[in-house]
């Protein structure tokens, strides 16, 4: 007779979500830390308040993780073997977390403290941002653990999950945000290609459009997963994206009266998308979805523009502003088709016509 390994229990929604509310301490942390730098340039130590915040998150996350896993373990099993489904990668990336950390200081010791753009593509830095991605995406892998093939349903540390990894890449990612820079705001004026002029005169309104690119990836990528993951997304998560990707950075940088107003108009059009998404036919959404997905980016984009013109007006020609609402709806779309690619030619669930 073969002896079968005995199935790796789970740890339960209710765990989960306590990991998960663990994630949105430590995700505050990181932003509160993010602010102290922005807000108090003096800062040349390791030993704030603000890494407190973090890193008594981490400490209390560890000791949850540990004590979820001798809860899950069973007489004369190792404790490698209690480890429930989907928190080997909580496991890693809290002693990962923990390595970063002290990397981190011996940085700061050696080569100082980070004021500026090189705090955020510091090599620690980057290292932390993906051991807090493993600890915040622990809702994801338990629920998929707990889900039969093409069967996956969203719980609500699930969608924890995917909105706090999505936070988490907005705080790496503020330097193009565009909640943030609102550029649309800041009057262009067109130079001739070849003046002197022209260079110092195009820099910021091309970053402003690159910021539109980058941040309708960040907000489409997790959306797009959310679609594939189960028949159909959670409720609100349009909303839910817009929000975390729009408020934290704003937060963090200064709630300017223009980014708020853009912002704002966003978060609305946002839910919006995510009413009409509701009643949308399952077969419809996932046989459409480039059209789905262009369409949504592009009401989220006009929301904040309707923000902004109603604070401050546009400074922007309408060939940039409305290029930038299409250029982003392009991106989305493709990502779409990107996303599709895999699941061409495969039948409809159950209850797709729906």
């Amino acid at each position: 007779m073969v002896e079968t390994a005995p199935r790796t229990r789970r740890a339960g929604a209710r765990r989960d979500l306590v990991t998960e509310l663990l994630g949105i301490w430590l995700l505050l942390a990181v932003f509160l830390d993010g602010w102290a730098h922005l807000h108090l340039p003096g800062l040349e130590t390791f030993f704030t308040p603000w890494h407190a915040a973090l890193y008594s998150g981490l400490l209390a996350t560890a000791g949850w993780t540990a004590a979820v896993i001798w809860r899950n373990r069973e007489p004369g099993q190792p404790i490698s073997a209690a480890i429930p489904a989907g928190y080997r990668g909580t496991v890693l990336g809290v002693v990962l977390f923990g390595v970063a950390g002290v990397l981190d200081l011996a940085w700061h010791e050696i080569l100082g403290i980070e004021v500026s753009l090189d705090a955020l593509v510091s090599p620690t830095h980057l290292l932390l941002g993906f051991s807090l991605a493993l600890i915040l995406g622990t809702g994801i892998r338990s629920a998929q653990a707990a889900s039969r093939p093409a069967a996956f349903e969203w719980t609500a540390p699930a969608v924890l999950a995917i909105v706090l990894m999505t936070g988490l890449g907005a705080f790496f990612l503020i330097y193009c945000s565009a909640f943030v820079r609102a550029a649309p705001a800041v009057p262009y004026l067109p130079t001739p290609i070849g003046s002197p002029e022209h260079t110092q005169a195009e820099v910021q309104p091309a970053l402003g459009l690159a910021s539109y690119l980058v941040t309708t990836a960040l907000i489409t990528v997790p959306f797009l997963y959310a679609v594939s993951a189960s028949r159909r997304p959670p409720r609100g998560i349009v909303t839910l994206l817009v929000a975390v990707v729009a408020w934290l950075p704003l937060a963090m940088s200064g709630f300017r009266p223009t980014a708020v107003a853009g912002a704002a108009g966003a978060t609305v059009a946002a839910v919006v998308v995510d009413a009409l998404l509701f009643r949308m036919p399952l077969n419809w959404l996932r046989r459409r979805m480039p059209a789905v997905t262009a369409v949504a980016v592009a009401l989220i984009w006009t929301g904040q523009l309707i923000g902004i013109a109603l604070a401050t007006g546009i400074g922007w020609p309408v060939s940039m502003w409305l290029g930038a609402v299409g250029l982003s709806a392009g991106v989305a779309a493709g990502l779409a088709c990107i996303s599709s690619w895999n699941r061409a030619g495969a039948p409809n669930g159950p209850g797709d016509s729906r």
